[in-house]
């Protein structure tokens, strides 16, 4: 099915801590064996006293344990595992030894969630921080060592290492370019749509249902048209008279699928708009071709929330 998503990315970034990540440069520890979480615990106490001892305001990431400070904010979009951005990043230990620098050249490019596209000193401690952060945003993150180099040596930097990184979250390329096609496109179709606050989705409702929006887990049920900006349509539900029944937020479907479905209702009429980064990127699929904008016309039905 045109919905199903391609690889391995997931909606969320979810990361496997002592995972066998390997890291240019780092060399193994015979010590005792390493348990990731108890190292976790404690280096988040650490770097609580050191932010206390030296003043600084940081906030705690709950779902990883980084700490985090936004210097600037860039009022860009946040964004998601599977996807490229450009990033400039400073790294060095708790103690002051610096590891990296890349504000002293050009901007590097990554996929977060995908190692073997980062750039020497880029951590999973930088793909957590950057996925906090918004584009356009500058901040420090304190990284605890199980998102560094664990217990492993990386040029100068020792075994067990807390990380601190300021990071300037430069863009996400080919996001501002899509953007700009969907909102001429609206504007030519004389279209009032809103936007999706976090990601930046374009969406227009043309009849509100009122009923319930989707909660991680709940099955939602839609009639849908997916066609591309110059109207030639994939795939429709509508010819079947079958809808489509779907988990939302188990990650069964496009990304920027769900993030439309996410502003929705029940008995929605809607079009969303899904930038080709959130589709299929540069992936052909059947008639879609690579890097396209996507087009989807739905009635939401029903959505069945678990809780």
């Amino acid at each position: 099915m045109w919905l199903q998503k391609l690889g391995k990315g997931n909606w969320l970034i979810v990361l496997l801590i002592g995972a066998g990540l390997l890291f240019q440069g780092c060399s193994g520890n015979d010590g005792d064996e390493y348990d990731p979480f108890d190292k976790l615990t404690e280096d988040v106490a650490t770097i609580e006293n050191y932010l206390s001892e030296n003043n600084i305001d940081a906030e705690i990431d709950s779902a990883s344990g980084i700490f985090y400070t936004i210097h600037k904010q860039g009022g860009g979009y946040k964004t998601i595992s599977g996807i490229d951005v450009t990033t400039n990043f400073q790294g060095w230990t708790l103690d002051g030894v610096e590891f990296v620098n890349n504000f002293t050249g050009s901007p590097v490019e990554a996929t977060l969630g995908d190692p073997s596209t980062y750039s020497p000193g880029h951590t999973s401690g930088v793909t957590i921080g950057l996925s906090i952060m918004q584009e356009g945003d500058s901040a420090t993150i304190y990284v605890p060592s199980p998102y560094g180099y664990q217990n492993k040596t990386y040029d100068d930097v020792p075994p067990n290492s807390i990380l601190v990184y300021n990071v300037k979250f430069e863009d996400i390329p080919k996001l501002d370019e899509d953007y700009e096609k969907i909102d001429q496109y609206i504007l030519d179709k004389n279209m009032n749509a809103e936007i999706q606050p976090s990601y930046g989705v374009r969406y227009v409702v043309h009849r509100e249902g009122n009923g319930v929006s989707p909660k991680p887990g709940a099955v939602v049920t839609t009639h849908y048209q997916g066609e591309l900006l110059d109207g030639t349509i994939f795939d429709a539900s509508y010819d079947s008279g079958i809808p489509l029944d779907f988990t939302y937020g188990n990650g069964e479907l496009i990304v920027g699928f769900e993030m439309g479905v996410s502003q929705l209702h029940e008995n929605d009429s809607a079009t969303i708009f899904i930038p080709s980064i959130y589709g299929y990127a540069g992936q052909a699929q059947g008639e879609i071709p690579a890097n396209s904008v996507l087009v989807f016309g739905l009635d939401i039905i029903r959505i069945t929330n678990i809780n």
